[in-house]
């Protein structure tokens, strides 16, 4: 079932149900889903919408804005905790395998330490209690995961690899290299090293035949999932001509 999966939102500003129905006609297999209403108050009808069209739910990306408050001891990072664990909870109940998290989010950095292990430990106890994985996703702080890797363990704890932010933010590691071991989700899009575009594969600088060499030698058994927007193909109107160029993309790395 894993197959190809992309993100709910690919750049065409169309109803939650409309974008379902691109998605199924481009042929994807499933859809990665943001657990926020940053974008759609109906966030929490999504896995009804991708049902109707026949779409797995592969994961649900927590809301992310607040990750810098894990590592501050603040009423609002014990909220913000709070609420990754609630988010966990409606991953059960919608039954959604997987829970992506950032472990921190932007600059400037916020002091390693205790705070934010024992927020990740109460998170990582939700997850088990509930049969989620948590997936933890770099971003532009890779000191933090790294940091979250060696302090905890836990079958429930693994890594997202986002190729853009290795691309943009930490282009000297290899993450995949590191954390391989613990791949439970993909983000892959492209970019040209400096903004953050989420582009088509094949558009920017990641090195996707590198990237596809590791998932084999892994034996990734997960979605080759894209969390992509249609930069650059603005000129496409119909999104499933667009998502079909996507898909094909998506078939080059596995």
């Amino acid at each position: 079932m894993p197959g190809y999966t992309i993100v709910d939102y690919f750049g065409y500003n169309l109803p939650p149900p409309d974008r379902m129905r691109a998605i199924r006609e481009a042929d994807f297999n499933g859809v990665i889903l943001l657990w926020a209403d940053y974008f759609d108050s109906d966030y929490k009808r999504f896995p009804e919408y991708a049902e109707k069209e026949g779409l797995y739910v592969e994961n649900a990306h927590a809301p992310y804005k607040q990750s810098n408050t894990l590592w501050q001891d603040s009423l609002e990072g014990q909220e913000y905790t709070s609420h990754i664990i609630r988010c966990i909870e409606d991953c059960a109940s919608y039954q959604i395998p997987t829970l992506v998290v950032h472990p921190a989010n932007g600059q400037p950095p916020l002091p390693l330490g205790n705070t934010g292990l024992e927020r990740f430990k109460k998170i990582i106890d939700a997850a088990e209690k509930h049969g989620i994985n948590l997936a933890v996703e770099n971003q532009g702080n890779p000191e933090y995961i790294d940091y979250v890797f060696k302090n905890l363990r836990s079958d429930r704890l693994g890594f997202c690899f986002d190729s853009g932010h290795e691309n943009c933010y930490s282009p000297a590691l290899d993450l995949l290299d590191l954390y391989g071991d613990k791949l439970m989700a993909l983000h892959l899009h492209d970019n040209n090293a400096g903004e953050d575009s989420h582009a088509l594969p094949f558009t920017g600088t990641v090195d996707w035949n590198k990237i596809s060499r590791q998932l084999t030698t892994l034996d990734y058994q997960g979605a080759i999932a894209l969390e992509i927007l249609n930069k650059g193909f603005e000129p496409i109107s119909d999104p499933v001509d667009f998502l079909r160029i996507a898909l094909e993309r998506a078939g080059k790395i596995g």
